[in-house]
């Protein structure tokens, strides 16, 4: 093969590219994959520029074949075991085609301009590298549209904030593209471009929860910009698990976990040190962000203490696994010095 033949055949792959792959991964969640892919199938752009990808991490309600019958048009992907949000959607990437990757969670609809408006938002600037949708939660009024997947009338997004923990935010509008260094795990664009200069998307040792936090922390610290998109609404039907169990503490020491580990990765050693005291004193009072009522803040912000310091211990144990993967991702930083606290003094 000649030099001008690789090129012409480069060409055409590039050609056959589509704009975007719409990965949705999927868990025993049939009754919620239906509408999400039906939502996504029906964008006001042509579904020539893009094509969906649905990864199934071994569900048993038959989700893999039902969505092989009920929407041809999209690939399916069925994995042999449970991978998790992490692994699992970097197996939906390894297959992915899209100039632009959208991962996408199960349990939503999406309005019929989400998907533009994401393609429009990474395209926005060169270092625009990823963003993430107007996720309407259900304890917000808005979310009363979704059954006609209404255009948002308020705009939110989701930050990280001085504190270590994710805060819900109302935009004063929805107009621009608001800056944001967290990027939420219900819908993220990201560029293939930048992709590549990652070692992987999602860490899989994290296997759920916070791996958002740690690709937008990854991604700002290579030079880039992550952004909040207004008008790709996303209803998520994210539903609330508050009941004092084993499963739900395994689950907050996990969250708490990967959030100071996602920190320990981009940090120097004294501003790592500096967020650990910040988080473990800031933590219970991501209590207050889900709506719940008063004496439910009080109550788990007050079981929030214990489960902290567990989270801690089993932090400090493992840090020394996570050693090479710092090492990999500070020595590529774009970013000197204690960047990732000067961005979150500033908001994102």
């Amino acid at each position: 093969m000649t030099a001008a033949d690789a090129q012409e055949g480069a060409e055409e792959r590039d050609a056959a590219r589509p704009r975007a792959t719409v990965i949705v991964l999927g868990y025993f969640g049939w009754h919620y994959v239906e509408p999400c892919l039906a939502s996504v199938l029906d964008q006001d752009i042509p579904l020539d520029d893009y094509d969906v990808l649905y990864v199934d991490n071994a569900s048993l309600d038959g989700s893999a074949e039902r969505v092989r019958e009920r929407f041809p048009q999209a690939r399916v992907l069925a994995l042999d075991r449970n991978y998790g949000y992490a692994e699992g959607n970097n197996r939906g990437y390894a297959e992915s085609r899209g100039e632009v990757v959208v991962f996408l969670n199960e349990d939503t609809v999406v309005h019929r301009s989400w998907l533009r408006g994401l393609l429009a938002a990474v395209h926005s600037a060169p270092d625009v590298a990823a963003a993430h949708a107007n996720i309407i939660q259900p304890w917000y009024p808005e979310f009363a549209g979704i059954d006609e997947r209404a255009a948002a009338p308020a705009a939110y997004t989701s930050e990280v904030n001085r504190l270590g923990y994710i805060q819900y935010r109302r935009l004063p509008s929805l107009a621009g593209l608001p800056e944001t260094l967290f990027l939420h795990g219900v819908c993220i664009a990201l560029r293939r471009d930048v992709a590549e200069q990652l070692d992987y998307i999602f860490d899989p040792d994290f296997f759920a929860y916070a791996e958002d936090l740690d690709l937008g922390l990854r991604v700002r610290s290579l030079g880039y910009r992550s952004v909040a998109v207004p008008r790709a609404a996303v209803y998520h039907k994210h539903t609330l698990k508050t009941e004092l169990s084993w499963g739900t503490l395994v689950k907050t020491v996990r969250i708490i976990r990967n959030r100071y580990l996602a920190f320990y990765k981009v940090m120097a050693g004294w501003e790592f040190a500096l967020m650990v005291l910040v988080m473990s004193i800031g933590a219970p009072l991501n209590s207050m962000e889900f709506g719940l009522s008063r004496g439910r803040q009080v109550l788990y912000g007050v079981a929030l203490v214990p489960v902290t310091a567990v989270a801690l211990i089993v932090t400090l144990l493992q840090l020394p696994a996570y050693a090479a993967k710092r090492r990999s991702i500070r020595s590529r930083s774009a970013s000197r010095g204690a960047w990732c606290l000067r961005a979150l003094w500033r908001g994102g």
